[in-house]
């Protein structure tokens, strides 16, 4: 099949077309082996009919890319040498078992070299999944705060603030800002590299100012980091990998 290509907001789209005998009156969304975008249209419907009605409707091509991804990928498994991401970069899992006394009944994570060491007193898929998701809360709250008061540096409307900032473990969204200005990121996002990560920060502290996604605030985003489009086709389109559980 042969590929195509439509521009969106987020940056360049590519699919292919296939048709079904069943498929008469609109398109209908799947993925190829490769996990890229197949669209399956209506047989009398032109090229550049298909275009443009993908172009009126990325956001549920990205939601549908997003959840299909997501559920095609094998969830981890927790084993040595298993690859995990910290901001961007994959690092092999080494689980040691080491004695409850030795550990003070407290499992220990550390990074050395491209090695992230597990030490604990009960090796398992459990144990071992408790240890990193509580490392991976600790790294997120500690980098996420301080790129958080670089970043508003850069914002006038943000300093002299005080920024609250919480952690959570979601599925569909990376971040969020109530209306009394606390700031939530999604915990996955310690794994993205560190100029995602910003991005969304970025796209919350903006919220501070401009409750809404109007001219108004793109203005302001697009101040605070020009590359945010660009940003936000990683994460539609990478975003699957940084979930994995």
């Amino acid at each position: 099949m042969q590929q195509s290509v439509v521009k969106t907001p987020s940056g360049k789209l590519r699919y292919t077309v296939a048709h079904r005998p069943r498929v008469t009156k609109r398109l209908h969304l799947e993925l190829d082996q490769q996990g890229g975008l197949v669209i399956v249209a209506p047989k009398h419907w032109s090229r550049a009919h298909i275009s443009a009605t993908l172009a009126q409707n990325t956001g549920r091509v990205a939601r549908f890319l997003a959840d299909a991804r997501r559920r095609r990928v094998q969830p981890l498994q927790y084993i040595q040498g298993e690859r995990h991401l910290l901001l961007g970069v994959p690092y092999a899992l080494v689980i040691l078992e080491e004695t409850a006394t030795k550990l003070r009944g407290k499992p220990r994570v550390t990074l050395a070299g491209h090695k992230l060491y597990v030490k604990t007193a009960q090796p398992g898929v459990f144990p071992v999944k408790s240890a990193l998701n509580a490392w991976y809360r600790q790294q997120a709250m500690r980098i996420f705060t301080a790129r958080m008061q670089v970043i508003a540096q850069k914002a006038p409307w943000a300093q002299g603030r005080t920024l609250p900032l919480k952690l959570r473990s979601m599925r569909r969204t990376w971040g969020n800002c109530s209306a009394k200005g606390i700031i939530k990121l999604n915990t996955h996002l310690i794994k993205t590299p560190l100029p995602i990560a910003d991005s969304v920060i970025a796209h919350e502290l903006c919220h501070l100012e401009e409750m809404n996604h109007s001219s108004a605030f793109y203005t302001l985003l697009e101040g605070l980091n020009p590359n945010w489009r660009q940003h936000r086709t990683v994460l539609r389109s990478q975003g699957h990998l940084y979930l994995r559980t």
